[in-house]
Order: structure tokens, then C-alpha cells, then sequence
């Protein structure tokens, strides 16, 4: 029972925050994706921008299927939280 006391506190405080970052609309998918992309550009050896498929097998990621995924990172783009390499239409992104 404790497990769940912990599990259920840890819930609300991940709600607390993607509130007041402002997630709440986003979907389950988009909100997995944006942390993937944010854990993967702040590692130690990350570059500018992170290909669609080292976002794609990024544990976060890993159980999306593929038209979930595509769809999610549309939907993060339209949204303007990734940002595309000027040139570029799909493949590589990085948080705006």
C-alpha cells in the first residue's frame, strides 16, 4: 500500500507541474515525446538537434506506434514547442 501512497504522490506532483509549465493540453503521446526530446538534448554529448529515430527508441518513445508518434510530433511542431533545422521539413528537431 505504501507503493501506491508513493505512486499516487508522485502523480499529482507531475499534474502540479505540467500545469504550471503549461502541458495539460497536450496529449499523452506529445507529452512523452517533449520529454524524451528535452532528456536526450541535455545529455552531456547531445547536439543542437535529435533525429526522429533516437527519439523514436527513447524509452518514453519506445511503445508509441509509429503513426501515434508522427502524429504527436506534428502536433508539438504546430504547437511550436520543436523547431525544425531551417531547410529541413521532418528527420531532425530540437526543443524551441
Amino acid at each position: 500500500m505504501v507503493q501506491l501512497e508513493q505512486y499516487a504522490a508522485l502523480k499529482s506532483m507531475l499534474h502540479a507541474m505540467e500545469q504550471d509549465l503549461g502541458l495539460t493540453k497536450l496529449s499523452s503521446s506529445e507529452k512523452a515525446i517533449l520529454s524524451a526530446m528535452s532528456s536526450l538534448q541535455s545529455a552531456p554529448d547531445a547536439s543542437e538537434y535529435v533525429l526522429s529515430r533516437n527519439l523514436k527508441s527513447h524509452p518514453l518513445c519506445a511503445s508509441l506506434r509509429n503513426p501515434t508518434f508522427f502524429r504527436g510530433l506534428a502536433g508539438l511542431l504546430d504547437k511550436q514547442y520543436l523547431v525544425l533545422p531551417e531547410g529541413r521539413s521532418k528527420g531532425v528537431y530540437r526543443l524551441k
